[in-house]
């Protein structure tokens, strides 16, 4: 029986794996190239001007990217 546990939390770990890496590509995919895209550097200029941390501002690139689609 624990032979089983394991195998199964093998399994579940493997197929986990197999999800998240196709959601990167995905998500790679859809958000392309970014150099020279308006929106990375209108957020690059509130970074520089201290109204953005670079964090917040990933996040709001990568959530207007997703959004689109």
């Amino acid at each position: 029986m624990e032979e089983h546990g394991v195998l199964a939390e093998r399994r579940m770990r493997r197929a986990a794996g197999e999800v998240e890496t196709i959601a990167v590509t995905a998500l790679r995919e859809r958000i392309g190239d970014l150099h020279g895209d308006r929106r990375l550097g209108a957020l690059a200029e509130r970074v520089v001007a201290g109204e953005l941390d670079p964090y917040t501002a990933a996040d709001e690139l990568v959530a207007a990217m997703t959004e689109q689609g």
